[in-house]
Order: structure tokens, then C-alpha cells, then sequence
């Protein structure tokens, strides 16, 4: 009898030894974005694991995970394939940084970047551009302002990252991306008769310009051309973005001109006064630079919009004046 008992005694081991075997380490599909929140307890997160379907037994899974002494970190983690539940617990020991997205939109400028990150909860409003006028901020960047060197793209960064830490982020990029450019770059006849000294801002600068003045990306090139040929001739550059910054450097929105905006007493009126303005009016995409740097070869001297979402682009004053009284036509539905 005593043996009997031996024995069912054994099956019973044997049967909960392979009880517990499948419900640890029998593997299922997952997928799971799962946040460890700081000062989160082993317990607490075996519990949630277990609503989230990874586990069916979570007591097994906690005593399993406090005798292997698996210590969960906080963290974001995306988990996702064929895994046990021990398999899933330990995946969240390794302390994934929680991600936050965003997205700095090609022709953006200072203000716009400013409202962005203050909204996503990087920045305190206006701290961008009180980090703008941050000599040594800037310093430490290696660029000459922020405005026009914050890279134009989609940014993946820990949801805990300073102001400043974003803002470098997104400096590198236009590091790692427009440095090699420039490195070797040699200026074509047209760019060294327009801009004398060539060095990266101004490069920027026309950058920005062109960027502002069209979305189409064949276009740029010959924004571009127009605009070092008319630097070339000693003449003023005219562009309205430039006016449009200038105002909203003195706290004025305009999206549409009028005449009397074109007289603004500010260096970054084209119209007003002769070269470049002082620095660039926005963050300028890759092809917006290149073509800052390698613009087309033509001899044009004007463009105006053409009703299309295009420039009819012209070499003398008297063919310009003709495409200006077309698109106005246009613009009266006649």
C-alpha cells in the first residue's frame, strides 16, 4: 500500500512538473507593445502579462521569475513572434527607452519648430527660440544658427529627452546629411560670381529661399539659378518669403502681401535691401540645398506663379511683366 502511494505520489510530481513545463514554457504568437512603468513590481507586471493573454497561470509565472531572480526594468517594449511566457518575461529586463515621435516638415522655420516640440512635451514654449539666440548652445551644435540646420525629417527619440537633447538630435542629422556635401564640394562659375565668399549659410540661406518659394522639386534648380543671377547683376533678390519672415520676425502673420509690406525695415527684406538676408527663413529640404549648390544653368532673371502650382520663369523685365499680367487674369477668373 505504501508503495502504491509512493507511486501516485510520483505521478503526481511528474504530472505537475509537466503541468508547470507547459504553462512556462509553452510557446504562443505574441504581439504586444508593453510599457514597464518606474517602480513597477515583478508581481504587478506578471499580473498584467497575464491580461494581455501571455500567461493563463501568472502565480506560476511570479514565483518562477522571483526564483530566477529576473529583475523587469521599465521600459517600452514591442514583443512579437513565437515566444513562452518565460520567454516574454525576460524580454523585459533589458530597460527599452520609450519612443516619441516627430516629424519636422521641409520649410519650416523657427517659430513653427518652436510650437512643435512645445505641443509634443519636449520643450517649454519658447524655449527653442530663447536656445536659438544661445551662443553657446550653438557653439556646441558647430552651426552658425538653428534656424535652417534643424534636418527636415521623422525623429524616433526617448519620450524623457530635454529640449536640448531633441534639438541636437535633429542638428546631427544635418551633420551626417549636408556636411559631405560641402566637404569637397566646388562651387560652380555661377555661385562664386554671386556669392564672392561661398560658405555653408549662404548656401543654406539660398536654400531656404528657393524652399519657400516652390514645392515642386524640379523647379529648385532654377529658383535657384534665378536667384544667384540676380546676384550676380548687383540686382535685389526680391523674394517674398523673405518679406513674409521679416514680418514675422516683428510678431506680423502674413501668408498674402501687400504692396506697402514690401518697405519693412528689416535686413531679411529682399526687396529692400541688396545680397542675402542675414541667415535662412526656414529649414530647407536635401533637394532644396542641392539645389542651392548645383542650380541650373540658365540665364533667367524672374519667375512668377502660373496658376498651376508652378513659375513661368523669364529673362528679361519686359516678358516678365506679360507672364505677371497673365497670372493676374488668372487670379481674376477672366
Amino acid at each position: 500500500m505504501k508503495k502504491f502511494i509512493v507511486f501516485l505520489l510520483l505521478i503526481g510530481v511528474a504530472l505537475s512538473f509537466l503541468y508547470v513545463r507547459q504553462e512556462l514554457f509553452k510557446e504562443r504568437y505574441v504581439s504586444l507593445h508593453f510599457e514597464v512603468k518606474r517602480g513597477e513590481t515583478l508581481k504587478e507586471v506578471v499580473d498584467r502579462l497575464s491580461k494581455e493573454g501571455v500567461t493563463d497561470e501568472p502565480t506560476l509565472l511570479y514565483y518562477f521569475g522571483r526564483y530566477k531572480g529576473i529583475e523587469v526594468k521599465s521600459g517600452c517594449y514591442d514583443i512579437k513572434g513565437k515566444l513562452s511566457p518565460v520567454e516574454v518575461l525576460k524580454e523585459l529586463t533589458e530597460g527599452r527607452p520609450c519612443l516619441k515621435s516627430f516629424t519636422i516638415v521641409p520649410g519650416s522655420n523657427i517659430f513653427e519648430v518652436d510650437k512643435l516640440l512645445s505641443q509634443k512635451g519636449f520643450c517649454k514654449e519658447g524655449e527653442v527660440l530663447k536656445l536659438s539666440k544661445d551662443k553657446s548652445f550653438l557653439k556646441g551644435l558647430k552651426v552658425p544658427s538653428l534656424e535652417g540646420f534643424i534636418y527636415p525629417d521623422t525623429y524616433f527619440v526617448n519620450r524623457e529627452s530635454s529640449c536640448r537633447e531633441v534639438l541636437k538630435v535633429a542638428v546631427s542629422r544635418f551633420h551626417s546629411v549636408v556636411d559631405p556635401l560641402f566637404k569637397n564640394y566646388t562651387p560652380p562659375d555661377r555661385v562664386k560670381k554671386a556669392l564672392k565668399d561661398v560658405d555653408l549659410i549662404k548656401i543654406v540661406t539660398v536654400a531656404s529661399i528657393v524652399e519657400k518659394e516652390t514645392s515642386l522639386k524640379e523647379e529648385r534648380p532654377l529658383i535657384a539659378a534665378v536667384i544667384y543671377n540676380r546676384l550676380k547683376r548687383g540686382m535685389k533678390v526680391q523674394c517674398d518669403p523673405t518679406v513674409i519672415y521679416a514680418l514675422k520676425l516683428k510678431g506680423v502673420e502674413k501668408e498674402r502681401l501687400l504692396y506697402k509690406d514690401l518697405t519693412v525695415n528689416s535686413p531679411y527684406n529682399t526687396y529692400l535691401y541688396s545680397g542675402l538676408p542675414p541667415g535662412p527663413i526656414c529649414n530647407p529640404s536635401l533637394s532644396s540645398i542641392e539645389a542651392a549648390l548645383y542650380p541650373a544653368d540658365v540665364n533667367y532673371l524672374y519667375f512668377v506663379a502660373n496658376g498651376r502650382g508652378g513659375h513661368t520663369f523669364s529673362r528679361s523685365y519686359n516678358q516678365h511683366l506679360k507672364e505677371v499680367r497673365k497670372y493676374r487674369k488668372w487670379l481674376n477668373g477672366s
